[in-house]
Order: structure tokens, then C-alpha cells, then sequence
């Protein structure tokens, strides 16, 4: 079923914030696709969304608008099926007029005691090559399903960037870079608290999966920052590895050095972590891997936050 366009509209108090920046975009009513019922193991889930994305849809790019829009759609209508309110940013490199739009798909978790303080969590759902081939995306969207229905003190955007992974041209924006400026612009970047980033993992060519060896170890987890987010990364090293057993090793460089959709981010002035994992999706490893990534998102997401005591009090005194 194709999904329709309804205006955008206003759906709490964190949306609300949203749609100022966001005033060009609409709300995505999604129904289920009708397809095949979603894996119950998140192992499955996983090799089915690169699967999706990889073979079944392939290169998406802003060449080839209507496999990104196929991929828009997929991953719309999960996102919609956990329960999230859908909202498509429109990305220049697409031709509207003509029905081939290109997308940024975002959801959002609101917060209990934020003040309007975010993170934002993303992926590329283009591709360029092997190296984007659908993983984060596959990354995004389990993070998010675990924390569905979890609080958090802090808001979350989980956002699945089009046209990431290519070159960027006059006639072609960023996808991080389009969402980077609006949040920034509409709540200030001092209120974003970070962004992590979630890279692509290998592809296994025998599609099975690898049973993890007594021998095997769990060292391959890279966090990428800069001297800016060296205390963001360390907020977020530290649930991580209490789920991974180990501190992922952490890499400073210069923002001038970042390639990723971090650097939009970063070059506000906004926190970043890219988290790069090299065990491929068929991996026993990768199971863990997720649960390490939504425990330190639900951390992170808990962080500095006011507590409901002093909030109450707080609204006492000014009613």
C-alpha cells in the first residue's frame, strides 16, 4: 500500500519544536506494508533490513531517486510499526515535481525531564560502493525498537540520512547537514547533547551465521571523536563497555578529519561520537553489539538530566 502525505502536524510538546525547524516537511501516516510478518531475533531482523536494502531495492543514490524512495518507504513503514510518528525532511538531489523526492526519515522519543535537551542518533540509508550496504540503517532502526517504550530523562531523534554516503554537489545536500542546521537553529546546539553516529558493517558473502569461538574476542569496537567530544565519548564508553566487557578503544581527531555524518554536527559545535563495530551483520557478535549500543543510548539519554523532585518543586514555587 502506498503511503500518503498528510501537512505536518504537531504531535507533543518536543514536536512542536520540531516543526518550526522542520516547516517544510510532512507527517508520513504509515500503515503495514502487508508483507511478511518482522523476524522475532533480532539477528534475523537485522539480515533482513541489509537484505531489503542491499538486494531487493540495491544502489540508492540521488541518481537513482526511485530506489531511495523504495528505501524511504521501507524503513518509514518500520519505524511506523514499532510505533513512532513518522516525519520525511526533503533533501535537495531529488525532483519533487516529478515524484522522485529524496528524504531524511526522522522519529522522535520524547524525553520526561529534558528541557527540550536532545541526542541524536543516525545512519545512512543511501549507498556508495560496499562500504554503505544498509547495516546502519539496520543499526538505527533495532536501536530504536528497543528503546521504544523505555524513558529516557533526555529527548532521542533517530534519523536515517539520505545522501550521505556520495559526494555532496551544488544541487545536492547532506542529509546530516540539512538536520544538523535545523535542530540546531530551532533549539540552539547547546541543547543538542551529542550525536552518535552508527557506521556500516560487513556483509557476510555466505549469508550464514558465524557461532562466536571460545577464542574469539570482542577488541573490534572504534569510537571516533574529536578533542570537543572526548566527555561525550566517555559518557558513552562507559555503558557501552558495560554491556561489551570492554572499552571500546577511542579515536580523537581533528574535525577537519571526520567524514561521516558527524562532521555536520561536529562543525556546530555539537558533540560527536561515530561508533564503528568490524564483525559482520551474520556475526553472533552482533546481537550483543546492539544491546551494547541501546544501553549506552539509554544512558547517554539519562545524563545530566533534572531530577523530577527538584521539577516539582520548581513548579510549586511558580504557580
Amino acid at each position: 500500500m502506498t503511503p500518503r502525505m498528510y501537512p505536518y502536524a504537531v504531535l507533543s510538546s518536543g514536536f512542536l519544536l520540531l516543526s518550526t525547524g522542520l516547516s517544510s516537511c510532512a507527517l508520513l501516516s504509515m500503515v503495514s506494508s502487508g508483507g511478511p510478518e518482522t523476524p522475532r531475533t533480532l539477528g534475523a531482523r537485522m539480515e533482513k533490513h541489509t537484505e531489503v536494502l542491499q538486494k531487493d531495492i540495491g544502489p540508492r543514490n540521488a541518481s537513482q531517486p526511485k530506489s531511495m524512495e523504495a528505501a524511504a518507504k521501507y524503513i518509514a513503514e518500520n519505524f511506523s510499526d514499532m510505533g513512532y510518528a513518522v516525519t520525511m525532511q526533503p533533501i535537495s538531489g531529488g525532483n519533487a515535481e516529478k515524484g522522485a523526492a529524496i528524504y531524511n526519515i526522522l522519529v522522535y522519543k520524547p524525553g520526561l525531564y529534558s528541557n527540550n535537551q536532545s541526542i541524536v542518533v543516525g545512519a545512512n540509508y543511501d549507498s556508495s560502493g560496499r562500504r554503505n550496504n544498509g547495516s546502519g540503517t539496520a543499526l538505527l532502526l533495532e536501536t530504536a525498537r528497543v528503546l521504544k517504550d523505555i524513558p529516557t530523562n533526555h529527548n532521542i531523534y533517530f534519523v536515517a540520512y539520505a545522501n550521505g554516503a556520495e559526494p555532496t554537489g551544488k544541487s545536492i545536500s547532506s542529509g546530516a547537514c540539512v538536520h544538523a542546521g535545523s535542530l540546531s537553529g530551532n533549539i540552539g546546539a547547546t541543547n543538542i547533547l551529542g550525536m552518535i553516529n552508527l557506521e556500516p558493517q560487513k556483509l557476510d558473502a555466505g549469508g550464514e551465521r558465524k557461532q562466536t569461538g571460545p577464542e574469539s574476542t570482542r577488541e573490534d569496537v572504534l569510537f571516533m571523536t574529536t578533542s570537543h567530544g572526548r566527555k561525550f565519548a566517555g559518557q558513552c564508553a562507559a555503558p557501552f563497555a558495560k554491556s561489551w566487557e570492554q572499552a571500546p578503544t577511542t579515536l580523537q581527531r581533528e574535525p577537519s578529519a571526520l567524514t561521516g555524518n558527524d562532521r555536520h554536527y561536529a562543525a556546530l559545535g555539537i558533540p560527536t561520537v561515530s561508533c564503528r563495530c568490524r564483525y559482520p551483520v551474520t556475526d553472533a557478535h552482533t546481537e550483543e553489539y546492539v544491546q551494547a549500543l541501546t544501553d549506552m543510548i539509554h544512558q547517554v539519554a539519562d545524563n545530566d538530566a533534572p531530577e523530577p523532585a527538584k521539577n516539582a518543586g520548581r513548579d510549586e514555587k511558580a504557580s
